[in-house]
């Protein structure tokens, strides 16, 4: 690959850019978007080609992948754009017109944006692609070259095209450090539904249904910790959700409709318990209904750790309790940071506010996991590996 073509030049888009520039690659980055962000781009030096939206016929040409990074229904309006060039547009290139052009995506729905892809014409071949990873930055002043690190990428290729037309993308996928995943567009759209999609819509739903009766009273403030996790996502903007529920809407509505069942289930056997007066049963007990909910979500929970089916499962893990003191975070990250022990992720758990809490830090290897256990264990730290 000489020449990559990043169209919407946001987080993802910088962040791939980032990633090839600082390894020094001999990769002409062609960043198109808005004036504004083109500016930025150029001055942060994350590309080398600068294109308008509108001048399709000129950043599509001499080029060997475009990955369409805007918003789901942007994409299908490039995927229109693009087949909608002369046919003799690649005429005169150094290229030629033998040459294909690999075109995919980033988006988070794949169905809609892999049917409008086939249609593309010669001398492009589309393979659609979804990397599960972000930020709710979306500016490419955020960008990290990192940030697919660890991640799977969905890629979804279409009936009969060769692993050789897109092995460009799969180079890439490798190269930021995320592992592929070849899933059909349908399977990609049914599983977002339920393991993306569909939670940010509860989360939504939760946030916005505190009752009066709490409202009120700012009562809302005394949520704790499982509260605000559960809604933390409920801070996700619209624009990018409109374009996720109309593309992914009949598989989004048949999780929530299961979802609700299993919410119905859980009420009646709410509704089964003991009620207790003045200390006396007032019937048999009928716990084992709800016994059988929370069982049934601790094996799903669990499920979703299973061993080698989790990319972030890959990174060796270990716990450190914070101590109550001021600088407490930074007492544990300075020593490692001196001993040029790279931590890959990080995590406070158990954590309540202005309470210290327990720190999780996740490695690239079980060896710099030690060696950072050997470190905080000299300063007193009672590290235990997960």
């Amino acid at each position: 690959m000489e020449r990559l073509t990043l169209v919407g030049f946001g987080l993802l888009a910088s962040s791939v850019a980032s990633a090839i520039k600082q390894a020094n690659l001999p990769v002409k980055i062609r960043a198109v978007s808005s004036p504004s962000t083109l500016e930025r781009a150029r001055q942060m030096n994350l590309a080398d080609e600068f294109f308008g939206y509108d001048q399709t016929e000129q950043w599509a040409r001499d080029t060997d992948v475009i990955l369409l990074c805007s918003p789901i229904l942007h994409i299908l309006k490039t995927l229109e754009d693009l087949s909608r060039l002369p046919a003799d547009f690649q005429q005169g290139s150094s290229a030629g017109q033998s040459k294909k052009i690999l075109v995919s995506d980033i988006g988070s729905t794949k169905v809609e944006i892999c049917k409008a892809g086939s249609k593309l014409p010669a001398p492009f071949v589309f393979v659609g692609s979804h990397p599960m990873a972000g930020s709710e930055k979306r500016t490419l002043e955020y960008n990290d070259p990192s940030i697919f690190e660890n991640a799977y990428w969905f890629v979804c290729p279409p009936d009969g095209v060769p692993e050789e037309d897109y092995k460009p993308l799969l180079q890439l996928i490798n190269f930021v450090g995320a592992h592929s995943v070849v899933f059909p567009p349908e399977h990609h759209d049914r599983t977002m539904a339920w393991v993306s999609h569909m939670p940010q819509m509860l989360s939504s739903t939760l946030a916005a249904n505190i009752p009066e009766r709490l409202l009120n009273y700012n009562y809302q403030h005394y949520a704790g910790r499982a509260f605000r996790d559960m809604t933390r996502i409920a801070a996700s903007g619209w624009n990018m959700w409109h374009d996720i529920a109309v593309t992914n809407r009949s598989e989004t509505v048949r999780a929530l409709r299961e979802v609700r069942e299993g919410l119905d289930e859980t009420i009646a056997a709410m509704d089964s318990l003991v009620v207790v007066n003045d200390g006396k049963p007032a019937a048999a007990d009928c716990s084992d209904k709800l016994e059988k909910v929370f069982k049934a979500g601790n094996d799903g929970r669990a499920s979703l750790f299973a061993p080698g089916r989790n990319a972030a499962a890959n990174f060796a893990e270990i716990t450190v309790p914070l101590k109550d003191q001021p600088g407490a975070l930074l007492n544990v990250l300075k020593p490692l940071a001196e001993a040029n022990v790279n931590v890959r992720d990080i995590e406070l758990m158990k954590v309540r506010e202005n309470i210290a809490g327990t720190l999780l830090l996740a490695f690239k290897t079980p060896e710099e996991a030690r060696r950072a256990i050997q470190i905080l264990g000299v300063l007193d730290y009672d590290v235990k590996e997960r």
